[in-house]
């Protein structure tokens, strides 16, 4: 397959993208395996790191032009990761935040805490790779010079739980692409549901806030958007004492869904 070329606002060179080394910091498989199929359709170099303490021993013994730098992960979270190397490290690499989060104040605070820039996720690609371009060439944060703002794909509304035109864009229509990020988020999304249900059972706040702001990501990957408010009110309702009852009434929610994209994901693509 031929790498893409982008025709959006002609705001990166891929040329020049191809010649950088850039490290993703982030624990979510379906994310990795979707940024990595991203940048191998285009030839760009890649390496990952499952969490910021592993990304910080990276940026000690390599060299690298950017960081991707996903918020919330495990031993070290982003904004953890991110003081090491400004303040320990004194590196001065450029970072950008990636987060699922839609909190306000969360891109400021990202920048507040040393980061260069901020997206969100599901990616939008050209979104990316501009902000990887600006912030590696132009010494800019992605579209501030000319007020540009790209909006995230959207999804067609269908009857199916699954809308797939987001993975269908993302890879090209490659269907073993697409085959291989629906089997990595079939083997690994049982095990994190388990982990939210047995966190809700013992009102585990912050397990359950971690949970559902890390898998909420994959679902919408695989364009489960009926369950997107549900994770953010969860979120929410993971910071208020009483709001246990109304979490374990939304996670019957999450798991009828998550039955029912499982049986669709079962069909040929």
């Amino acid at each position: 397959m031929s790498a893409p070329t982008s025709t959006t606002l002609n705001i990166y060179d891929i040329k020049k993208l191809r010649e950088l080394n850039i490290l993703l910091a982030e624990d979510n498989l379906l994310n990795v395996k979707l940024i990595s199929i991203l940048f191998s359709l285009y030839g760009l170099k890649l390496e990952t790191a499952m969490n910021g303490a592993e990304a910080v021993e990276k940026i000690k013994t390599n060299s690298f032009d950017i960081v991707l730098m996903d918020i919330e992960m495990p031993v070290l979270n982003g904004y953890q990761a991110t003081s090491v190397i400004r303040q320990q490290l004194n590196n001065n690499i450029p970072i950008i935040a990636m987060t699922a989060g839609t909190m306000p104040g969360e891109k400021e605070k990202c920048l507040q805490a040393g980061m260069n820039d901020y997206i969100t996720k599901p990616i939008n690609e050209d979104h990316l790779l501009a902000a990887i371009y600006n912030l590696t060439y132009n010494n800019k944060p992605a579209f501030e010079k000319k007020g540009i703002t790209i909006p995230p794909v959207l999804l067609t509304v269908t009857e199916k739980v699954c809308k797939l035109d987001y993975l269908v864009t993302i890879t090209r229509g490659n269907k073993k692409m697409m085959n291989n990020i629906i089997d990595i988020f079939m083997e690994v999304t049982p095990a994190e549901l388990l982990a939210l249900d047995a966190a809700i059972q013992k009102t585990e706040y912050t397990i359950i806030r971690d949970i559902c702001h890390k898998i909420k990501s994959s679902f919408s990957l695989l364009g489960i958007v009926a369950l997107e408010p549900v994770f953010a009110e969860m979120e929410h309702l993971g910071t208020i004492a009483s709001g246990i009852e109304k979490i374990k009434l939304l996670s019957g929610r999450i798991n009828n869904l998550f039955t029912q994209s499982i049986e669709e994901m079962k069909q040929p693509l």
